[in-house]
């Protein structure tokens, strides 16, 4: 009877030290696969970024303008993403502009870094080095086509139009009965 016991004992002993060792391995890899650095790959089509937590793909036909900035915008609030010693990476919100950020910074301290703004984010990227990201920043303005200005401008004021449209149709569906009916029988 005893000799059952420790068995158990030494058999729930081992489990709860299994457990541990597998939360604890599950937490190492987890950690590693978020803080490897984002892999950045340029299409005729857009950017592609290979990222673990934050993978992304910037199509072409949204990008409004790449530029080279020495100085980051100040960060507000980490809406969904990862800040740690160096590495920022996933969503932030940045002051002064209304858009969602995403980052991929290697080293949020030191400039300079490329910022992509899109028809809907604003993304920052930056590497480990400088003369990485200005190389990066270099080979995107050789290979991204950026969308045409005047076109983003069309396209909303035929929104715009599409939408004055609807109204007028809208008012006119209301009218019908109450004005338009009466006329036409008096």
């Amino acid at each position: 009877m005893i000799s059952n016991m420790l068995e158990i004992a030494v058999g729930a002993g081992f489990g709860i030290w299994f457990s541990m060792a597998l939360t604890v391995a599950c937490i190492i890899v987890f950690t590693i696969l978020v803080c490897r650095k984002p892999i950045i790959q340029l299409f005729p089509d857009g950017i592609y970024i290979k990222d673990f937590m934050y993978p992304s793909m910037i199509p072409n036909d949204s990008i409004k303008s790449i530029k080279l900035v020495y100085v980051m915008p100040k960060v507000t609030m980490r809406s969904n993403g990862y800040g740690g010693a160096f590495m920022w990476k996933g969503f932030f919100r940045i002051k002064d502009y209304r858009k969602r950020a995403v980052l991929y910074l290697e080293n949020h301290y030191k400039g300079p870094f490329v910022e992509v703004q899109t028809t809907q984010d604003v993304y920052f990227i930056n590497c480990k080095r400088p003369e990485q990201t200005t190389q990066l920043f270099d080979e995107m303005n050789s290979t991204v086509k950026l969308v045409d200005e005047s076109r983003l401008i069309d396209m909303k004021t035929a929104s715009q139009k599409r939408s004055i449209v609807i109204v007028v149709a809208f008012i006119a569906i209301l009218l019908i009965p109450s004005v338009i009916i009466p006329l036409l029988l008096s």
